[in-house]
């Protein structure tokens, strides 16, 4: 498998999506890769883009969700899916329902808090159980 992969890459917020080449990552164990094969462009990918969410991403980081693509690689102990399985990835995988985000209708910003799907780019690791 190829080291690099292209992907729309925000350096800034509120300037434009850089298409670079950057390192696959691998699967840790738990995680599998997704080789994506699509993902649309949501208003939410907008919002994390150009910062105005209370809890910004960290820069520089890879936007992208509600992808969905093929399992390229699996990480130790993953038995639920194997390399080839069509897959998807949802926007929240849960919600606590207790935290400040919850109570304020703000919910999505736990899940960018934390992470990036990173769908918009050739692969991304995600936690199997999503």
């Amino acid at each position: 498998m190829a080291k690099t992969m292209k992907a729309a890459v925000v350096h800034k917020f509120g300037e434009p999506l850089s298409i670079e080449e950057v390192p696959i990552p691998e699967p840790q164990a738990g995680q599998v890769l997704i080789r994506t094969a699509t993902c649309g462009v949501c208003h939410t990918d907008l919002h994390a883009a150009d910062g105005d969410w209370p809890v910004k991403p960290t820069l520089p980081f890879i936007p992208g969700h509600e992808g969905a693509g093929y399992v390229a690689a699996v990480g130790d102990g993953v038995t639920l899916y194997k390399e080839g399985d069509r897959v998807g990835v949802p926007w929240l995988h849960s919600a606590c329902g207790h935290c400040e985000y919850c109570f304020t209708g703000w919910e999505t910003l736990i899940s960018i808090a934390s992470s990036c799907y990173r769908c918009h780019a050739v692969t991304l690791v995600v936690n199997p159980r999503w």
